[in-house]
């Protein structure tokens, strides 16, 4: 499954309501603006690697489950 924007901001939008955090509150916490934080949600611009791995570590969640791909099972 190729990277879609659009789930991730989707997952981003629903990670962030189930955590009851403004956008301004994500983006100090990931070191970004709520600029940068509306946009990702939006679908709009490119997410860096780095971004992502906090987004998903401020959440409790994987890499894949932030951006919308399932996790395989090892074997």
């Amino acid at each position: 499954m190729p990277y879609d924007k659009n789930v991730l901001a989707a997952n981003l939008r629903a990670f962030r309501a189930r955590a009851r955090m403004k956008q301004s509150e994500v983006a100090a916490a990931v070191g970004v603006t709520a600029n940068t934080i509306m946009n990702y949600e939006n679908g709009e611009g490119g997410i860096g690697y780095e971004t992502a791995w906090a987004l998903a570590d401020l959440f409790g969640v994987t890499l894949g489950e932030l951006g919308g791909r399932e996790e395989r099972k090892a074997g």
